[in-house]
């Protein structure tokens, strides 16, 4: 966000800092986060939702929308490649955290 000098939301800077980008990739915090047992991934597993539905929860979590056709296509074809429950849930945790770690997802949180 801008200094407090100015009011203009407009002089964001559109560009994550090295920090967050080191935090988000690497902090021990959110990956504990991501595949705590109570936590959305572990949820999503437990409930038995499809594909197609796990992908718009963590649309809908992450970017405060409904994933693009081709953000669809790409993210089925990736959770349906895992094939037993354990690799389903890592391949979920995956997801999740490319999400978090796009310019997109610094802008909505």
């Amino acid at each position: 966000r801008p200094l407090r000098a100015t009011a203009c939301e407009c002089e964001r800077i559109n560009e994550p800092s090295v920090a967050q980008v080191l935090h988000l990739m690497n902090a021990p915090e959110i990956q504990s986060k991501i595949s705590h047992p109570r936590g959305r991934v572990q949820q999503l597993m437990r409930a038995g939702k499809t594909s197609n539905d796990i992908i718009e929860e963590l649309y809908l979590a992450t970017y405060s929308r409904v994933p693009r056709d081709h953000e669809r296509n790409s993210a089925t074809a990736y959770l349906d490649a895992a094939t037993d429950d354990g690799r389903r849930a890592e391949a979920t945790e995956d997801l999740l955290w490319t999400l978090m770690n796009t310019t997109e997802f610094l802008f909505n949180h």
